[in-house]
Formats: structure tokens, C-alpha cells, sequence
């Protein structure tokens, strides 16, 4: 949301949870679009570089973004080889596990097409690679649910890099995306998901979520927090589980 009547630009984050808004001084209203899923924003800041924003929620900035693709890439066994990201169109998550000479292919399912173009235009750096590395990657435009059902690949890693649960995500947060995801991995292979903030959606999304991965016979659940500084509360989590049989 941006602030016009204050004299200072600031893009203003609401979020309804907490009651509180998390605010980012910028430079530059960049670009805007309504694509068929969301509203797409882009912000240039003299602190974090380019920011994007999704139907007003922070998502990326060129700076001060590795708390988020650290730990979910720390989370990823060393020995993985094959990994399919559900959303990650910004590329962020795949440009530093297409470096890992263990990794063989990433599959990237992206709903929407636009979320990769704008990422392309103001986030590059996020596309530098290797033709080697680059090699590695290919990116599907689709439904994460849909490409489930209709690809039958076992893989190493599945990532659920999505936005929260509303609208189109809601779906990548059910019980039976969860169990398509189960299908879809390798024996001891891992599932790792976006859940919120540990402080203001533990009751809303992560145990939910746990209830979900235990129904579907996931284990070794682990709830990872860490530091997200422009993220509501501050702190942001993963899930993630194991299939074993």
C-alpha cells in the first residue's frame, strides 16, 4: 500500500494477523501490473535495492535476501540430485542450487508467467548463470497441483516456495497437494514448504500443516525458523519432512 499523503515515499505492508504495518522507504515506484492471479509491484530502494511485491505482501529484494534462500538451500541434502520447485518464478532459490555440482536437473513450476518476466527485468541477477548451470533448469508454466498429477517423476527435493495461503496458493497448503508431493519424491526424499511465521501462523498454517504431512505418513518433520527482517514479525519458518517407505 503506498503512502501518498506522507512526504516521504513509503510502501506500507498491512498485515491483518498482527495488526501492524511494516513499512520501506523508496526511491522509485517502478512497475505495476494486475496479471490473471495477482497485483505485481516493484520498488526501487536506496536500503534493499529492488523490492517485488505480490498483492501487497514483500516477497524479494535485490539485498537482504539470503535469511530466506540460505535456509531453505541449507535444508536441501548435500547428495540431492534431481529437485522441483513449486513457485520460485524469481528464480532466487534455483540460481544457487543450479551452482551445486551435485544437482543434475530443477524443474521449476511457475503459475504465473508474469511473476518470471518481471523477475527477468528487474531482479538479473537471479538469471546469471552458466550455460552449464543454466542447463540444469527448466521452467514450466503451470499449476503445481496440476503438474503433480500429470507428471509421473520421482524427485530427490520438492520445494514449495509459494506465497501464503489465499487465493490460488490456498490449494499447495491441502492435504491432497501434500500427498501428491509424497508420490512425487524419492525414497528418503525431502519435502520442504514455506510456512509462515512461527510467531503469528503457528496456529493458522504450521500445525495444520503437520497434522497434514503426519496423515500422509511424512516424517522427521522439522520446523526451521529464521530471521526475515521485511517479513511480517520478523521471523520466518520451513517445514520439512521426509518420505521413508
Amino acid at each position: 500500500m503506498i503512502n501518498k499523503k506522507n512526504k516521504k515515499n513509503i510502501y506500507f505492508e498491512y498485515d491483518d494477523v498482527t495488526e501492524t504495518s511494516i513499512g520501506i522507504k523508496y526511491e522509485k515506484y517502478l512497475y505495476q501490473c494486475q496479471s490473471k492471479y495477482q497485483n505485481i509491484e516493484v520498488i526501487k530502494t536506496n536500503k534493499y535495492g529492488n523490492v517485488l511485491y505480490l498483492d501487497g505482501c514483500f516477497m524479494l529484494s535485490e539485498k537482504n535476501q539470503d535469511f530466506y534462500h540460505n535456509e531453505c538451500v541449507n535444508l536441501i541434502p548435500k547428495k540431492a540430485r534431481s529437485i522441483l520447485i513449486i513457485g520460485g518464478g524469481d528464480f532466487g532459490i534455483a540460481n544457487i542450487l543450479a551452482r551445486r555440482s551435485a544437482i543434475s536437473n530443477i524443474t521449476i513450476v511457475e503459475l504465473d508467467e508474469k511473476v518470471v518476466k518481471t523477475s527477468k527485468k528487474y531482479f538479473p541477477k537471479n538469471f546469471k548463470l552458466t550455460k552449464t548451470q543454466s542447463s540444469k533448469i527448466k521452467l514450466v508454466i503451470n499449476d503445481g497441483m496440476i503438474f503433480l498429477k500429470e507428471n509421473n517423476v520421482n524427485h530427490d527435493c520438492i520445494i514449495i516456495d509459494s506465497t501464503d495461503p489465499v487465493g490460488d496458493a490456498k490449494v499447495l497448503f491441502s492435504k491432497r497437494f501434500i500427498k501428491l508431493c509424497f508420490l512425487s519424491l524419492k525414497k528418503n526424499g525431502i519435502l520442504i514448504q514455506q510456512s509462515g511465521s512461527p510467531i503469528k501462523d503457528m496456529a493458522s498454517i504450521i500445525k495444520p500443516l503437520i497434522r497434514k504431512y503426519k496423515s500422509t505418513l511424512l516424517k522427521d518433520i522439522i520446523l526451521s525458523s529464521f530471521p526475515m527482517p521485511l517479513y511480517p514479525s520478523g521471523t520466518w519458518s520451513f517445514l520439512s519432512a521426509k518420505r521413508k517407505v
